[in-house]
């Protein structure tokens, strides 16, 4: 009979242990943002530290691939928030190659003669080219501190021009629970950013 009641005591203690688990990790990430934009699930397509949770895009539109608001949540909760986001921007930094193929592919709008100028400045964009994979933190301000919603986070804040244009980048890294979220967001004009930023800011869990 005892044996038996420890036993009973035993799976007791494990149920209440899962719902306790179960109950620490059911939150719900949420955005707030206006009808031009989207969501959708983060689905990654290799192995990395990170989980992929929601994307955020304006609706089609011929640039909307270039603005996006990226939400991860990382694998691991043991990390210095300032080295890590150095790091991570390295692996970030390859979508300035998506940008330079739009400036420099043969649809580019500034084909047109209107814009010898701007073509006039590609050996720049080889220059940033360079610089940026060699090192991206170059183009950036010193890591600084915001809050939201759910306290404060540490972000990253880089622009790196291409002749007549900008690829802006910014990256965000906050625990929340004893668990990181970073978000990563894009945009080739400080206005689209703005916006993107705004929603970033709107992050919240329920």
């Amino acid at each position: 009979m005892i044996r038996y009641k420890s036993i009973l005591y035993a799976i007791y203690f494990i149920f209440i242990l899962n719902i306790s688990v179960s109950f620490s990790n059911d939150y719900q990430e949420k955005f707030m943002f206006s009808n031009d934009f989207e969501e959708k699930a983060l689905v990654l397509d290799y192995n990395d530290s990170l989980i992929g949770i929601i994307t955020i895009n304006p609706k089609e539109n011929i640039f909307s691939k270039y603005s996006w608001l990226n939400l991860y949540r990382l694998k691991d909760n043991n990390i210095s928030s300032d080295n890590w986001l150095y790091d991570r921007l390295h692996k970030e930094i390859h979508n300035i190659i998506e940008v330079e193929r739009l400036i420099r592919g043969p649809d580019s709008p500034i084909r047109d003669t209107l814009f010898d100028s701007i073509r006039s400045s590609v050996p720049k964009i080889d220059d940033t080219i360079k610089k940026a994979t060699l090192n991206p933190e170059w183009f950036c301000d010193s890591i600084n501190k915001g809050f939201n919603s759910e306290g404060q986070f540490n972000q990253l804040y880089c622009m790196y021009p291409l002749g007549g244009f900008k690829l802006y980048l910014v990256l965000r890294l906050q625990k929340v629970n004893n668990v990181y979220y970073y978000i990563s967001a894009s945009a080739l004009n400080n206005i689209r950013l703005r916006k993107l930023l705004e929603i970033a800011d709107s992050f919240s869990l329920n």
